[in-house]
């Protein structure tokens, strides 16, 4: 394409349209048999309306899986323990990336970002890097008021917890509760 694709020239209608099939069609048909002619298909548009706003299918899983599929993650406001702050953001991004639609969606970003550079760095300043500042910052809360050991390496702890959730999900394609999100949580902060 030549041209980028400018966002300001979206129908509203047409968008949300776009979206709802994007959604509606990873939870059915999964990432394998997703395309931009299925999107347009069923969202009533031409495809030339979707690659007008998108570069390509990536770029609009990826809009989808950040605006409407992941959960948002609050700053943690130390009005409850950090272990309590990381156990509800663990179960509920848990509980969203079990879904169909989002764990879809992540595995076509993720496997179109392995061959494409910008798009990973799209997808991490979207996803990922937003979510592990907020972490980060509730990690050095807390350990600033001594909630648990300063010895504590933050970024392993969150590679471990975030590690744990994602391979459970997404490789052994089993679900997560509070139970052992608690266990999980109990283990990496003792």
């Amino acid at each position: 394409m030549s041209e980028t694709p400018d966002p300001s020239r979206r129908n509203s209608r047409s968008h949300a349209a776009i979206l709802e099939a994007t959604i509606k069609l990873l939870g059915s048909s999964g990432y394998v048999d997703f395309s931009i002619e299925k999107v347009a298909s069923y969202a009533g548009v031409g495809k030339q309306t979707i690659y007008r706003w998108w570069d390509s299918k990536a770029d609009l899983v990826l809009e989808v899986w950040r605006d409407r599929l992941l959960p948002p993650l609050a700053p943690y406001d130390e009005q409850i323990p950090i272990t309590d702050y990381l156990e509800n953001a663990l179960l509920a991004f848990g509980k969203q990336i079990g879904r169909t639609d989002c764990r879809q969606a992540a595995i076509c970003v993720l496997a179109e970002a392995h061959r494409n550079p910008e798009l990973y760095e799209r997808m991490a300043q979207a996803v990922y890097l937003p979510r592990i500042g907020l972490i980060l910052q509730a990690f050095k809360r807390a350990q600033q008021n001594a909630a648990f050991d300063r010895k504590v390496d933050i970024d392993i702890a969150i590679d471990q917890l975030f590690g744990a959730v994602w391979y459970k999900v997404l490789i052994r394609f089993e679900t997560v509760n509070r139970a052992y999100i608690k266990k999980l949580v109990a283990q990496v902060l003792p």
